[in-house]
């Protein structure tokens, strides 16, 4: 399908003084299949991040595309140069209290205010005990077996084993 829909061709790139094989234009940019672009020249987002810069207000030069199985669709990627990218902003003291006030939140139960281990899950954020007091457990939930003490039976069980 890739070939048919993007076919080869011979241009200019930003990137290299020597015209090269792209696969067309996408949105006015070159096109690129996965695994043509030039790892020492482009490169995403995220692997502008993980070498600790990032595109600096630049547009993107190019447009890599792939099939992403789990969509079953085409994905676009923009790709930058490396040589234009600057580095990450340090991060500042406001900046870190910031996010550690936003992840206490996280892990702060909204009923009794207990700062737990864990993340709360994002529906309710209450932890476990102030689930079993309220009355949030499924009748086959875990908990019920250490509150009461006697062990229950899952109803998927017992429909799988009938």
């Amino acid at each position: 399908m890739g070939s048919r829909k993007f076919p080869w061709d011979l241009r200019p790139v930003p990137w290299s003084d020597v015209p090269e094989f792209t696969r067309g234009t996408y949105d006015g940019l070159p096109l690129l299949s996965y695994g043509i672009a030039p790892r020492d020249k482009l490169a995403t987002r995220r692997q502008l991040r993980t070498m600790g810069l990032r595109p600096g207000g630049q547009e993107p030069v190019a447009l890599m595309y792939f099939r992403c199985r789990a969509a079953g669709k085409l994905v676009f990627a923009e790709l930058f140069l490396i040589e234009r990218a600057k580095p990450v902003r340090p991060m500042t003291l406001a900046k870190h209290r910031a996010l550690a006030k936003a992840m206490a939140a996280r892990h702060t139960c909204r009923q009794c205010g207990e700062l737990c281990a864990v993340e709360l899950p994002r529906e309710n954020r209450v932890c476990e005990p102030c689930r079993f007091h309220l009355g949030l457990l499924e009748p086959w939930d875990y908990l019920h077996d250490y509150v009461q003490g006697t062990p229950t039976l899952d109803p998927r069980e017992l429909g799988a084993a009938a």
